[in-house]
């Protein structure tokens, strides 16, 4: 058989047909060689053994080439005959260029040199993201004067812009690409009268939530799930995204949904996904979305499973984007503050870029213009917030203070490699939605689809509740976050508590259940304050809508019987388990009670505050001194139970006793069908007479919880 020698640069191929075996040593070298524009043969149902005997002759031992077609523009017919094997072969050959005459050892032409490939261009990225939107949808929402999600829009649209049409030497000299990402980090939605609002128009088919509305015209990229979207049950989270006709996909790489199928389907069509890769200026960027695992004990996930190796996660998923050729990779997380997500940096490896959300911090830089508030927002840190990962690379870290007051803007460039190079400080930082005229960034343009849509309805429906006036007060209502509704007693958490009783005990009897002496509220069920009078007016109306605001979940009144002393002291010893002396820092779990008093010391001393695995005790606290009910009975004296002490009957939400918070509840409870928003707007209308005085429920409260250094 002949030997196929291939030489080929540039499209140019030798083609080189040598005599093998011994009959060759004996035969003259060859004379001929074939050059064709290609060194491909042709498959090999175009070659064709002839397989003839060759001649006796003399000549018929030379090797011979004889073309039997003529050339045309792709391909020639070349026969070569050599008779030292006795075989001769047909071989279709493309285009044909020249034939070469070469006396002496076979001759290959040299390779031409390859072509140099063009090195991997840079990427200039702008990264917009929010989040904690939390339905807070129309200015004053969140701060009178700010915020509003017509605003949002259209500054969003003007920094895509800017983005769009941002040009420097290396762009023009096409070393860059450029692309932007806009990603919400996650809590979409929250409990309250504009969530109350699109639950009844959904209920009603009447559309999709107006929450779906926002997020499909705002046009992310990628939307990560926070803890809020589980306050009302699985069942309305998958309602929220079949809602989005948009199709972006809603990202939790921690989550498993197994065994919630309507959930689970979302993941299996891909609306749900552990990351997404979308592609900006002809490059992939890879988002990889994280929910914080304390979900079930601060939300209502139902049997939807939360991981708790967050980090090895993170890292199997950076790595399978890296593998498939993804080289820029922002994690997009809601681990509820900056500091979780820098302590998890530390264990990460290929995320170049994280989105912390569920906190209310806010990273800026000196000249950043920053929404009022009072008191005054205390900057976090600088925006980006620098991080070192597992291999000692710095991860800037990004979040803005939620509910539509800003967009955060980051603006970086990476090399060909995909390594974060170079931050564009000018072109970073948050950006104040402002809805205030006298200010220099006023944003007079809204939305005019989601004013349409969303701004317009909501108007008119909170209009009917806020002409309902069920009542008056002479007192300002507190109920801030977290002072003092999550550190110390309130008035307004002491008629919240009053309420759950009155209401549990109200159809106690008739609906056969036992009547509670006791009753309390974790501190992040109570959403607001209610204003006190102003002016001359010594009183201040209070509204149904207002009884929306300060109680916006979807939560049930509950009979909890029979608990025993020291179950209630474990209660309580949870309650106060996160106060510190630092009345800034509150947590949502701290009780606002009724129908006891409760004295707590060692705040500031090595007095044990108790510490659980989810709502399992792993080590008794001892603050709590004292526990005596309102008819003087002690269920706890100098730190001890007493002796003898009877059980409590106690009332609160089936969020608090299903172990929310990670409240220690053990006992089964009962349900009522009283929502807790009910529950004011009932005792206020109806227990109160309409008629909340500062005899009553006056400023700071009136001695139920005692907290000493």
């Amino acid at each position: 058989m002949s030997k196929l020698v291939r030489a080929s640069a540039l499209g140019v191929a030798v083609l080189a047909l040598a005599v093998p075996g011994n009959a060759a040593a004996k035969a003259k070298p060859p004379k001929h060689t074939v050059t064709v524009n290609q060194v491909d043969v042709l498959p090999k149902t175009t070659s064709k053994n002839l397989n003839r005997a060759c001649g006796k002759s003399k000549s018929a031992t030379k090797i011979r080439k004889r073309s039997t077609s003529r050339p045309t523009k792709n391909r020639v017919r070349t026969v070569t005959y050599y008779c030292s094997g006795g075989t001769r072969t047909q071989l279709w050959i493309k285009k044909l260029t020249k034939t070469v005459t070469t006396p002496g050892p076979i001759v290959t032409v040299p390779a031409a040199p390859a072509p140099v490939a063009s090195a991997p261009k840079g990427f200039r990225l702008t990264l917009l993201h929010n989040n904690d939107g939390e339905s807070k949808y129309g200015v004053g929402d969140s701060i009178n004067g700010y915020g509003g999600v017509t605003r949002f829009k259209t500054v969003l649209d003007r920094l895509r812009g800017e983005a769009d049409s941002f040009n420097s030497a290396d762009l023009r000299a096409g070393k860059l690409d450029k692309g932007t990402v806009t990603i919400s980090s996650g809590d979409n939605f929250l409990a309250g009268l504009n969530f109350k609002a699109s639950l009844q128009r959904f209920d009603a088919g009447q559309g999709p939530f107006y929450d779906s509305v926002a997020l499909d015209r705002i046009g992310y990229d990628a939307i990560t799930i926070g803890n809020h979207e589980y306050d009302f049950g699985p069942t309305r989270l998958q309602q929220l995204i079949a809602g989005t006709t948009s199709g972006v996909p809603f990202l939790s790489a921690n989550t498993d949904f197994g065994a919630v199928p309507g959930l689970q389907a979302l993941r299996a069509s891909g609306r749900i996904a552990d990351s997404t890769v979308v592609y900006k200026g002809g490059q992939p960027i890879g988002i990889i979305g994280v929910t914080t695992p304390d979900v079930p004990s601060i939300s209502s996930p139902g049997n939807v499973k939360f991981l708790t190796d967050v980090a090895g996660i993170v890292n199997a998923e950076a790595a399978r984007l890296t593998a498939a050729g993804v080289n820029k990779i922002i994690m997009s997380s809601h681990l509820q503050n900056v500091d979780s997500e820098v302590e998890l940096i530390k264990q990460l490896r290929n995320v170049d870029i994280v989105i912390s959300g569920g906190g209310d911090e806010l990273l800026a830089n000196q000249g950043d213009l920053i929404v009022p508030t009072s008191p005054a927002t205390v900057v976090k840190g600088t925006y980006p917030l620098p991080a070192k990962d597992a291999n000692g690379a710095t991860v800037p870290v990004v979040t803005t203070q939620g509910e539509y007051r800003y967009v955060g803007r980051l603006t970086v460039e990476f090399d060909g490699a995909g390594q974060l190079t170079s931050t564009d400080t000018a072109r970073s930082g948050p950006v104040r939605v402002s809805a205030t005229s006298t200010t220099p960034d006023y944003v007079a343009d809204e939305d005019p689809v989601l004013k349409a849509q969303i701004i317009a309805p909501l108007d008119a429906y909170k209009a009917v509740l806020a002409a309902n006036i069920i009542g008056t007060t002479q007192v300002p209502l507190q109920g801030g976050n977290p002072n003092p509704i999550r550190v110390k007693e309130s008035n307004l958490g002491n008629l919240v508590a009053d309420g759950f009783l009155a209401a549990a005990n109200r159809t106690a009897v008739a609906d056969g259940r036992p009547v509670a002496n006791v009753a309390f509220s974790n501190g992040g069920g109570i959403r607001t304050s209610i204003a006190g009078p102003a002016g001359a007016d010594p009183t201040a109306n209070i509204s149904e809508k207002q009884t929306f605001d300060v109680l916006p979940f979807d939560n049930l009144i509950v009979t909890v019987p029979n608990i025993t002393p020291q179950k209630f002291k474990d209660l309580m010893e949870w309650g106060v388990a996160a106060r510190t002396l630092d009345e800034s820092n509150g947590n949502g779990k701290f009780p606002q009670i009724s129908g006891f008093k409760i004295v707590v010391n060692g705040i500031g001393t090595p007095a044990t505050a108790q510490t659980q695995s989810g709502a399992t005790i792993t080590k008794p606290g001892s603050r709590v001194q004292s526990i005596t009910l309102d008819n003087g009975t002690k269920i706890v004296d100098n730190g001890a139970v007493v002796a003898g002490a009877p059980n409590v009957t106690l009332a609160t939400t089936n969020f608090t006793a299903n172990n929310g918070d990670a409240y220690p509840f053990s006992t089964p409870f009962l349900l009522t069908q009283i929502p807790y928003q009910q529950s004011l707007f009932d005792y206020i209308k109806t227990d109160l007479g309409g008629a909340v005085t500062t005899a009553k429920y006056p400023v700071g409260g009136s001695g139920r919880i005692t907290i000493n250094p």
